[in-house]
């Protein structure tokens, strides 16, 4: 939800963007005052990033962690303790564990795209033809702009999808290397 509300605000500020000096009325200390209206609005959105960053840290390497630990043991009694019903109930909770942080993990990672996309509208904005202020001012905001939004669980790990898939990954991984050493022992 929160990363839903910082979407829609960088969406607001990439309009803004793009309507920086499109109006020929405006003078050139107008398009610098909007220049700077629009930097000020992204410091306010960098600044709510910050305080959510600080909420989503914390709570969702706690979640992480209980999910892969609820992952583990499921794919343990999933591997060697299930009947067919039993297994299907498995899978089911399986998925049920997985979407509730994948949701959460795409949102991050639309709001890494958001913020390139940002830069790319700053760049492609009409600046040709703008005072030395103004094109400076908008290169330090370019350069400002490249740092993406990112989150972080418990400052370890970034929370992406990538890292998502990764983690289900490993534990794939890990439930098909029970099934070889089970069949190892047989021998």
């Amino acid at each position: 939800m929160y990363t839903l509300v910082l979407r829609a605000h960088m969406e607001i500020l990439r309009q803004r963007i793009r309507k920086l000096r499109t109006d020929p009325k405006e003078t050139e200390q107008e398009s610098y005052k909007e220049l700077n209206q629009c930097i000020a609005h992204h410091q306010i959105i960098l600044e709510y990033a910050d305080i959510m960053r600080s909420l989503f840290s914390v709570h969702t390497f706690i979640q992480f962690i209980l999910i892969g630990t609820l992952l583990g043991t499921t794919l343990v009694n999933l591997c060697f303790f299930s009947d067919f019903w039993n297994g299907l109930s498995l899978v089911v909770y399986i998925i049920a564990l997985i979407s509730q942080t994948f949701p959460f993990c795409y949102t991050c990672d639309l709001v890494v795209d958001d913020c390139n996309r940002l830069s790319l509208a700053i760049f492609h904005s009409n600046w040709i033809g703008s005072s030395r202020r103004y094109k400076s001012t908008l290169i330090q905001f370019i350069q400002f702009t490249q740092q993406p939004i990112a989150y972080t669980a418990g400052s370890i790990f970034p929370i992406s999808t990538q890292t998502n898939i990764q983690s289900w990954a490993l534990k794939t991984l890990f439930e098909k290397g029970k099934k070889l050493l089970g069949r190892l022992d047989k021998f």
